[in-house]
């Protein structure tokens, strides 16, 4: 065991490190940051945090616990600015050959105009990133190793010092919004399920075709890829922190994206509406293997539930439209005779539509 003098010493050589860099007294300290300089700093400073938080688990005095007190929040102020430094300078917007998903999509899926997806088809082979294949999820590594190290070192002393919270707060303020950079390029607008029910079913369809498309990429690449960086950086720190970092990144964004699927399965019915309605349904079937995968936590099964529900839902309203197609049928009686073997009235008038909409169903029906 060191003598009583060894401790004074060090913890005294711990607090000058940790003055030094407090950017409410020192314009040197707030126009510099630790982690942009060299590693050799770095360690110096993470050092004097360990020892300020080993002096505070032996203090005795209430001068001791005083000063250590003090030492520890300028730190965490500090750290939080490094924190956050950090994931600002390494986030960046997935480029469009990450944002691609090679899974196919009908031919007229191709239509879309959104920014990113213009120019998605040739590019996949060129991508850098590095891709961990799981089913169908793609998780590309969002940052450099060595950044993940830092935020890891941070987020271990942060936690430590019953800082979790505002650990949490600053990754989900800054990655939150590299999300939503990702939904931009993808064409997926801020709408609310009143919104999306007042367009036009033309408009409606080419943001269906969108849709689909970009449900694809966020689940499977964007998705999945933020959950990994929050494993890389929390995993083993705490209860769950991981997921508690993730949901505070992805649950908005995941509510947006699936709002505009469950605004579509409670609209009004219509036979026109039937081909996209299907559409919607079989894209959403052929995720939730996936959606499972990466909402697999307790804290994230309000948004495993909202999908299947909305399944659920595309599924019922096709059936009601094919009834509702049935029922105007059989209500429809002829009211002139039929000379020659012509086209009943209404079989002429919805013919294309009627044997559409009945084949479509019966094909998805045995598909089902």
């Amino acid at each position: 065991m060191e003598p009583p003098g060894n401790d004074v010493v060090a913890f005294e050589s711990a607090e000058k490190i940790i003055l030094r860099w407090d950017s409410t007294a020192s314009e040197d300290a707030r126009e510099k940051m630790i982690f942009a300089g060299d590693r050799y700093e770095i360690d110096r400073y993470l050092q004097a945090v360990d020892e300020i938080q080993r002096s505070m688990e032996f203090a005795t005095l209430s001068d001791d616990q005083n000063k250590a007190n003090s030492a520890i929040q300028i730190a965490m102020a500090r750290l939080e600015d490094e924190f956050r430094n950090i994931l600002i300078a390494h986030t960046t917007p997935m480029e469009a050959e990450s944002l691609t998903d090679s899974s196919p999509l009908p031919e007229e899926d191709y239509e879309d105009d959104s920014p990113l997806t213009k120019d998605l088809e040739h590019q996949e082979s060129n991508s850098s990133c590095s891709y961990r294949p799981t089913n169908s999820i793609r998780e590309i590594d969002l940052m450099p190793s060595d950044a993940i190290y830092d935020l890891r070192c941070i987020a271990e002393r942060m936690i430590l010092a019953g800082y979790l919270r505002e650990c949490i707060q600053v990754y989900g303020s800054v990655r939150k919004s590299a999300v939503d950079s990702s939904f931009r390029k993808l064409g997926i607008e801020k709408l609310s399920i009143g919104d999306i029910q007042r367009l036009e079913w033309e408009i409606l369809e080419t943001k269906i075709r969108r849709w689909i498309r970009a449900a694809k990429v966020c689940v499977r690449i964007l998705f999945a890829s933020e959950k990994k960086l929050c494993e890389q950086i929390f995993e083993g720190l705490g209860i769950a922190t991981d997921d508690a970092c993730f949901m505070e990144t992805i649950k908005g964004p995941a509510i947006q994206l699936f709002n505009f699927a469950e605004a579509i399965s409670i609209s009004r019915r219509s036979p026109e509406k039937l081909f996209k309605i299907l559409d919607l349904h079989d894209a959403l079937s052929d995720l939730l293997v996936d959606i499972e995968i990466v909402f697999d936590s307790k804290s994230s099964e309000s948004i495993r539930v909202q999908a299947v529900e909305i399944l659920s839902r595309l599924a019922e309203a096709a059936r009601g439209i094919l009834s509702e197609f049935e029922n105007a049928v059989l209500r429809e009686p002829s009211k002139v005779p039929v000379p020659g073997g012509t086209i009943h009235p209404l079989t002429s008038h919805q013919q294309g539509q009627g044997i559409r909409v009945i084949l479509t169903l019966l094909i998805w029906i045995l598909r089902s």
